[in-house]
């Protein structure tokens, strides 16, 4: 082979391996998931996952004993979870937060 066929074949073997990459993702996004499995990939307990469901903010799949969750509604809701550390947005914090900025600029 001369190096320019070489060459072309690399390049069809670096597109098909792109292709098969792209496919796979998009395929793991709309896997199913247990609900336990589930659980561990969102780092809480099984009993979180199912409250979700139960109150519909997480979709499930499946009967009651053999529930799944797709993963892609799992890392959107993993998300929505989200903890903002803004700053205090508990009145009794923010008075003692004045309080505190009080007393430092004496």
């Amino acid at each position: 082979m001369s190096p320019a066929e070489l060459l072309a074949l690399a390049e069809a073997a670096e597109a098909l391996a792109r292709l098969a990459r792209a496919a796979s993702a998009q395929e793991a996004s709309s896997a199913l998931v247990p609900v336990r499995s589930a659980a561990r990939i969102a780092a809480t307990s099984p009993r979180v996952i199912n409250e979700a469901i139960r109150t519909g903010d997480l979709a499930a799949y499946g009967g009651q004993r053999d529930r799944a969750v797709r993963m892609e509604d799992l890392a959107r809701w993993i998300e929505s979870r989200k903890v903002q550390l803004d700053g205090p947005e508990d009145a009794d914090i923010e008075r003692r937060m004045r309080r505190l900025t009080r007393a430092a600029a004496r």
